[in-house]
């Protein structure tokens, strides 16, 4: 018997720790509580608790602010970085083939009971979540984890053949100096958080675009090449 795999309409998720966060971590708080706006503008509905976010020009405002803004610069590039390596491993090219463009960041506040309800993010590829401080969160007590939803359909049946889709959630802590990127479509939420530390991240979307030095359609060639090698 001869099997073939074929594996398509996959969600990938990818954890990136930055082992230089420690050294930056109490600038870039410095950096976002000082940042913080007086009240929430985008999606106020979605939003409280004590949940309280900046501007969304954070990561971009940061290489202007000097020595202020070396903590929240460092963690921007470290991002970056972290989508490039996530966008390659999925399409299964080369760095030096795309362009990461940041398009808005924020960061999220959160104590006495802030969350985030449940959305998604439209007009981008992939998006990042990054922690800076995770304060008392725990996947134990669900005190503000970040909870992503399955993107398929609901009505499958849970038998032996589709229990791998049982699932129709999954539950990420946050720890610091941890960035998690995914794709812009998965529905997700912030969990309320209370604690004797506040719950501090950074969000982020992206799109990606090709390097107009590469010859694209020879990239995407090579990639067709991956897929039929791994299906042999």
């Amino acid at each position: 018997m001869t099997c073939e795999v074929f594996d398509y309409w996959t969600t990938s998720f990818y954890m990136v720790e930055n082992e230089n966060h420690d050294e930056v971590k109490q600038e870039a708080l410095d950096y976002i509580y000082d940042s913080l706006e007086s009240e929430i503008v985008v999606a106020p509905r979605a939003k409280g608790g004590g949940l309280r976010e900046t501007n969304f020009e954070l990561f971009h405002k940061s290489k202007f602010a000097e020595a202020a803004g070396h903590g929240v610069g460092s963690i921007y590039d470290f991002c970056l970085r972290g989508v490039a390596t996530a966008v390659c491993h999925k399409q299964k090219i080369s760095v030096d083939e795309i362009s990461v463009k940041m398009l808005d960041s924020w960061a999220h506040v959160s104590n006495d009971c802030g969350y985030h309800d449940a959305h998604n993010h439209p007009n981008c590829s992939w998006c990042g979540i990054y922690c800076v401080e995770a304060g008392e969160s725990s996947s134990e007590t669900l005190n503000g984890i970040n909870r992503f939803y399955s993107p398929l359909n609901s009505m499958t049946l849970d038998d032996m053949g589709s229990h791998y889709l049982a699932s129709n959630s999954n539950d990420w802590e946050p720890k610091d100096g941890v960035l998690i990127v995914f794709p812009s479509y998965l529905m997700h939420c912030a969990l309320p958080y209370s604690g004797e530390v506040d719950r501090v991240v950074i969000s982020f979307n992206t799109i990606i675009e090709k390097n107009p030095l590469i010859d694209w359609n020879e990239s995407m060639k090579g990639y067709a090449e991956v897929l039929t090698e791994e299906a042999i």
